[in-house]
């Protein structure tokens, strides 16, 4: 059953707080890419209304303060938390399709979200006290880098595993 664009999208905000059930790769990725179309449409729309057509050239760095001001950070700041509980549960009901339990994606937000920078807190703390302040916050981002990719990666990779039909458990 091959749902549209417009229904994989509907269905992902109809089904915020759903976490039973199953979710299609086609319907969580069509939802994020849809979500990320409308944000980058919002900033170019705005930053072309505000800083190209508006400014001239003597007003064009103030212009373009004003437009991260007033809509690049809202848009950075609340954009993920307004995201966060769809994606969540479209997450959950994702692993739910690859025969996993919901706690998979679950698991690896939570160790991105609040293990990682306890984690990073220890390692930065530890540098700090061998090396400078300076070194130790070099060293401390490349390992964040480092860290965050691989838990991103281990997510995106749960997200696209293979749907498991009934047979297959």
């Amino acid at each position: 059953m091959n749902k549209s664009i417009m229904e994989c999208y509907l269905e992902g905000w109809k089904k915020t707080f759903v976490y039973k059930g199953q979710t299609t790769r086609r319907e969580l990725f069509l939802f994020i890419l849809v979500n990320a179309v409308i944000i980058l449409c919002i900033a170019g729309i705005s930053y072309l209304c505000l800083v190209g057509f508006m400014a001239d050239h003597t007003s064009r760095g103030g212009m373009m303060l004003v437009w991260a001001w007033f809509v690049y950070f809202p848009l950075q700041t609340f954009a993920p938390l307004i995201l966060l509980a769809p994606i969540i549960s479209l997450g959950i009901r994702r692993m739910h399709d690859t025969g996993r339990s919901g706690w998979w994606f679950g698991g690896a937000l939570l160790v991105n979200l609040f293990v990682l920078p306890l984690i990073l807190t220890g390692i930065h703390n530890a540098i700090v006290a061998i090396t400078d302040d300076t070194s130790g916050q070099q060293i401390t981002s490349v390992i964040s880098m480092v860290l965050n990719s691989i838990a991103v990666f281990y997510t995106l990779w749960l997200c696209c595993l293979p749907t498991k039909t009934k047979a297959q458990h």
